[in-house]
């Protein structure tokens, strides 16, 4: 590809950021807040994919640390600290939370590594209603009022880059590679050398920090939140058919399948409210007799999110340049 050829794509990106970054100066309050939950669901189905498609476990539970993070944020916020403050309670909670559980669920495979994780969420939710002091049971949880959806949205979308740029960043590093090895055969790579219990829990840790960030950006933004409303069964299924449907181990995959869902979500609503809801099944039956790759591996998309460096797949046994499976980054 000549210079020109390679400038384009960097060029639509920061065409794009920019159209972003000035829609809250146009004015268009209903747009600012479809893409502030677009990008957040974006961020869940992105930091998933990390375990869910770099690794090959499907985490049902990925929506606990949205919730935890959610939380713990909303905590903090009304012992009267800063929303920095709160952000940074919520990331370090949910990591701890994530290196703890990540032993036991790790001795599990294939279904029941993902029973497992669903039952996370239960797990937390049951909590969260039970100690009503603090987190104010089934009624939910209020944060101090105000109209933060500017300052909201630009920082979903910082956080959506960053996440972006951490995806890119494992799938070209050697952790990367450890990843897809695993994905492989967990056998063969803990035979080449490579720390399988390690890798598996830092990227269980890894993936939790995001979706804290946005659990916690979440709740300052929309004030309230209750158990149902961050442990129900729409957010903990959301991010996995996004990620499912765009394409799992790619880079455009998650942002293609948030897109569509969120969009054919807000017709339906709009048309057949709950309807939605019935939506994710008809999905994944559709995934997995039409498009087990999804959508970023058919012929009329590939080409397209190849040409901007987003859709190539993590193959890094057809990268000499990467090195050894073994190798540790």
């Amino acid at each position: 590809m000549n210079r020109r050829g390679k400038r384009l794509p960097f060029f639509l990106i920061v065409l794009c950021a920019g159209i972003l970054a000035a829609l809250p100066f146009v004015g268009v309050s209903y747009g600012i807040v479809w893409i502030f939950l677009l990008a957040v669901y974006f961020v869940l189905a992105l930091s998933y994919d990390i375990v869910g498609g770099y690794m090959g476990y499907m985490n049902l539970g990925h929506s606990t640390f949205f919730g935890l993070g959610a939380y713990t944020a909303a905590i903090t916020l009304n012992q009267g600290f800063h929303l920095a403050s709160a952000l940074v309670a919520a990331v370090l909670l949910t990591a701890c939370f994530a290196a703890m559980v990540s032993y036991p669920l790790f001795r599990l495979r294939g279904a029941y590594f993902a029973l497992a994780t669903f039952g996370l969420i239960s797990l937390v939710e049951v909590l969260t209603v039970n100690l009503r002091d603090l987190t104010g049971g089934s009624g939910g949880i209020s944060t101090p009022p105000g109209n933060h959806m500017v300052t909201a949205y630009y920082l979903i979308l910082a956080v959506s880059g960053a996440t972006m740029a951490l995806s890119h960043f494992i799938a070209r590093s050697k952790f990367g590679l450890a990843l897809f090895s695993i994905r492989e055969d967990e056998e063969v790579a803990r035979a080449f050398g490579v720390p399988t219990s390690l890798y598996k829990g830092l990227a269980l840790i890894i993936s939790s920090v995001p979706a804290s960030l946005a659990g916690g950006i979440y709740v300052w933004n929309m004030t309230y939140i209750s158990p149902p409303s961050v442990f129900g069964l729409e957010i903990a299924l959301s991010p996995i058919v996004m990620a499912m449907l765009g394409g799992t181990g790619t880079m455009a995959g998650p942002l293609v399948g948030a897109i569509f869902i969120t969009m054919v979500q807000e017709f339906l609503w709009t048309k057949v409210p709950y309807f939605h809801l019935a939506m994710y099944g008809l999905v994944l039956i559709l995934l997995g007799l039409f498009l087990p790759g999804g959508l970023v591996r058919t012929r009329w998309i590939k080409p397209i999110v190849g040409w901007m460096g987003f859709g190539e797949e993590i193959d890094y046994f057809k990268k000499s340049e990467t090195g050894k499976v073994g190798e540790t980054p």
